[in-house]
């Protein structure tokens, strides 16, 4: 049974080596003609069975693997934007994930942002440990495979190396990831592979390989699919050809002619493929540096780039062929179903507005994860609308890679929406948290601000500042807290008197919590008559701030809920 070309997409921090990793196994320099040497899009490039052997031949021989594939469909592209691209109805086709951690950066932002995707994706990846010609005693090697490197090594090198490897499995540890350096793996179906590896020296590449190819080969299934259809991973404008789009076919073929079901923006259409470019092999597809040759028809998997009779397909989405009346119904029915939820006002929770459908995808799955309810969906900047909706909804609207003018910032203030707007899911979430957390702090002490809460404090021996009118002394907070105004108990249940003042290192503060030592001021208070060194003494509590702090107890820490139960023993409530 022939097989298919597995379809690996690269995943990481933005300088993580992603791209250099691809210019040497095409021998190619893209990487440094990118803006400021970050990659813009996404870049397609396949990788034949004869380049990967010439690359890795001996190491093919030595692992005893045989290339089965016709190639390799490497997909890169800044951050996660190529992985969340290759969508089928809410799935990746990418069959394999490539992590890139820098060695010396180790686990950042986005590499966190990637993992989470991964995690909510189930897909299998494999960690490029990029980089390690930049650790002090890298020996002069030149395209090696990584155990060459070693034996060429000092032990110093060799030490080096494996301290920052496995800092990093013991950071994927962190996320539920057991991982370990590649030669060292004893089940590939439990444990993560990480492949050490310098692009600049071509080492470690091979090895590269060699894993995607074996791990391809033997745990994923790359016989054919059935269904005729491509996922649409960018849109460019050609001159002289209009509006094409990049694409992968990932089942079946499709040909020149096809009836195809598209998505747009206004919702599901019948269109035609006028014509199929194969993205010639070894070359990269972004703009600059593609090229193509005319063929009828592409079968899975291939690359390549189409034109359509109508130029408005939505990217992160697929074409489907049909050739029936029915087909085409079953087809739009199929797509209807798995994308349910889009653009609804009815779906409750956080509004968010990205720049594609794959965008939205990993921002529900990660919400999911993160016990987030994502509501309304659309792709595209906010409107008046959805600021609408946000405000029946959540309060609140997440804007990911879109632009966000400065008259819908000032409208989302005045209708009382939080609007929070980023380039990364990582930094969109994290915001979002800390903004529901200060909400409900903030709401919380609105509710504490008319509730007189529990306290127990010791008067701490040989801190006697003012003996009476008023009595100052300091005290250690042992459970809940207290505030100014508070009238303080003894333990007998007998009055000290009120809190006029609460000072630390001479400052004012208008509460003190378990822990806090502070100086209190408290008017009828007098010592040695009604209160004494080593005294604990409690705050005066009332029956109706009692029934109202059992409302709100389960949003308080343990101590105040036990503070209030000596509390009502020694008032006997």
């Amino acid at each position: 049974m022939s097989v298919r070309s597995p379809i690996c997409a690269f995943l990481g921090h933005v300088d993580a080596g992603k791209t250099s990793i691809m210019d040497s196994v095409r021998d190619t320099f893209s990487a440094y003609k990118e803006t400021g040497g970050l990659t813009q899009n996404i870049g397609v490039t396949e990788v034949p069975t004869d380049r990967i052997e010439e690359i890795a031949g001996g190491l093919l021989k030595k692992f005893s693997v045989q290339v089965k594939t016709p190639s390799i469909i490497f997909v890169d592209s800044p951050g996660h934007e190529a992985f969340v691209t290759l969508r089928q109805r809410g799935a990746s086709i990418a069959d394999l994930a490539i992590l890139t951690v820098d060695i010396m950066e180790g686990i950042q932002k986005q590499t966190i942002e990637s993992i989470e995707i991964l995690k909510s994706y189930k897909t299998p990846f494999l960690v490029a440990l990029t980089k390690i010609d930049t650790i002090r005693g890298f020996p002069t090697v030149k395209d090696a495979s990584f155990s060459d490197l070693l034996s060429k090594s000092g032990q110093s090198y060799a030490e080096s190396l494996d301290e920052r490897l496995y800092k990093l499995v013991s950071d994927l540890s962190n996320y539920s990831f057991q991982a370990e350096r590649y030669d060292r793996v004893k089940d590939f179906t439990k444990e993560i592979a990480i492949i050490p590896l310098s692009s600049v020296n071509n080492v470690g590449v091979m090895d590269l390989l060699v894993m995607i190819i074996g791990l391809a080969q033997r745990y994923i299934g790359l016989e054919a699919q059935g269904g005729d259809s491509a996922a649409v991973i960018e849109e460019k404008a050609v001159k002289g050809m209009g509006k094409i789009y990049d694409a992968i076919v990932y089942s079946g073929t499709v040909s020149v002619g096809d009836r195809v079901v598209s998505q747009t923006m206004d919702g599901l259409r019948e269109n035609k493929v006028k014509g199929i470019m194969r993205l010639v092999p070894l070359v990269e597809s972004r703009e600059n540096f593609g090229r193509y040759e005319n063929v009828k028809s592409a079968s899975a998997a291939t690359p390549v780039r189409m034109i359509l009779q109508e130029p408005d397909v939505l990217i992160g989405t697929s074409i489907s062929v049909f050739r029936s009346d029915g087909e085409r119904e079953k087809l739009m029915n199929e797509i209807k179903s798995g994308e349910e939820g889009y653009n609804s006002d009815e779906a409750k929770g956080v509004v968010v507005c990205a720049d594609s459908l794959g965008s939205i995808d990993a921002i529900r799955k990660i919400g999911k994860s993160r016990g987030i309810a994502i509501g309304r969906t659309k792709i595209g900047e906010p409107s008046k609308s959805d600021i609408r909706v946000a405000r029946l909804n959540d309060g609140v609207l997440l804007c990911f890679n879109v632009p966000v003018q400065k008259a819908t910032e000032s409208m989302a203030s005045q209708d009382g929406v939080k609007l929070i707007s980023s380039s990364s899911i990582y930094n969109l979430f994290e915001r979002y948290g800390e903004f529901i957390s200060d909400r409900k702090r903030m709401q919380l002490e609105g509710e504490l601000s008319s509730l007189r809460l529990p306290g127990k404090i010791v008067f701490l021996k040989g801190n006697m500042f003012r003996r009476s009118s008023p009595c100052v002394f300091g005290v250690e907070v042992l459970a809940g807290e207290i505030r100014p105004g508070y009238r303080l108990i003894r333990e007998d249940g007998k009055r000290v008197g009120t809190i006029l003042d609460i000072q630390e290192e001479k400052s004012k503060l208008d509460r003190a919590v378990i822990g806090q030592k502070v100086a209190i001021s408290v008017d009828g208070a007098v010592y040695e008559r009604n209160i004494y060194d080593g005294n604990i003494m409690y705050t005066d509590i009332e029956i109706a701030d009692i029934i109202k702090f059992d409302e709100i107890s389960p949003k308080l820490t343990q101590d105040y809920s036990s503070a209030m139960g000596e509390i009502r023993k020694i008032k006997r409530i």
